[in-house]
């Protein structure tokens, strides 16, 4: 899912610096530039939250807290991953749908990852399960 997040995000950024619109490149309007800031602190989140995954993973943790940091990650980039492909297709406007462009196939595939093994509902009910019942 990360490396959807960043070929996408990626792609968005590209396209913003070459289309030009009422004579400038639409990545200088202010309102684009804000979008693509949240998209990018999206994906941010999800490094510093894999990071953190692979850290608890590389260390000797409880079981328990090794799927709770399973579910977190998961949920986390489930989330972002469908709202960063999602606005990556509204940035790109018509050229976004179409079957030649790329955004589309990064959002069907945003779509089945974040439903595989678990959407991100299902992993913060159990993220918060487990906390419960370790009194956390």
């Amino acid at each position: 899912m990360q490396g959807v997040i960043e070929a996408a995000l990626q792609m968005a950024l590209g396209y913003m610096r070459t289309r030009v619109q009422f004579g400038k490149p639409i990545g200088s309007f202010q309102a684009l530039q804000h979008k693509a800031s949240d998209l990018y602190v999206q994906q941010e989140l999800v490094r510093a939250v894999r990071d953190e995954a692979v850290h608890v993973l590389d260390v000797d943790t409880p079981t328990v807290e090794r799927v709770r940091m399973a579910s977190r990650f998961k949920a986390r980039a489930s989330d972002s991953g469908l709202r960063i492909t999602r606005e990556v297709i509204q940035l790109h406007g018509a050229i976004g749908f179409t079957d030649e462009y790329d955004a589309g196939l990064y959002l069907k595939r945003a779509l089945v990852l974040s439903a595989w093994l678990g959407n991100a509902s299902a992993h913060r009910r159990r993220f918060t399960a487990l906390q419960q019942e370790n009194g956390i």
